[in-house]
């Protein structure tokens, strides 16, 4: 029976919902703390995507959804640029932890009901 549970809760933590991506997005702000604007993305849109370039001191951020995006750095006559992506909601801003709120309520269901049925 506990097999069962244990199934259930690694589907459980498998589905995904359909909704859209949302990112942060910018066009040339001076610093990533003037970056914070949320905007959901379209449907074919499933990454964030960040350019940072800078020049003689100077530094442009640029935030946006994409439908796809390539991780990377190039320079060419003293201008540089940083390209980072990820896929999660507003995984483009801070760097701080998030969390799934409904993922954490389901597996600690799925804990006590284990917790449960091994004690009974």
């Amino acid at each position: 029976m506990a097999e069962l549970y244990i199934s259930l809760l690694v589907a459980a933590l498998c589905i995904g919902t359909a909704v859209p991506l949302k990112c942060y997005t910018c066009l040339g702000v001076t610093n990533n703390a003037d970056c914070m604007n949320p905007t959901t993305c379209s449907s074919t849109d499933t990454s964030c995507m960040t350019v940072v370039g800078s020049t003689s001191g100077s530094t442009a951020v640029v935030k946006s959804c994409a439908p796809s995006c390539s991780p990377g750095s190039s320079s060419l006559a003293g201008v540089s640029a940083t390209i980072s992506c990820c896929n999660t909601d507003l995984c483009n801003g801070s760097t701080a932890v998030k969390y799934s709120f409904p993922a954490m309520v389901l597996s600690l269901g799925f804990l006590l009901v284990l917790l449960r049925s091994s004690i009974l």
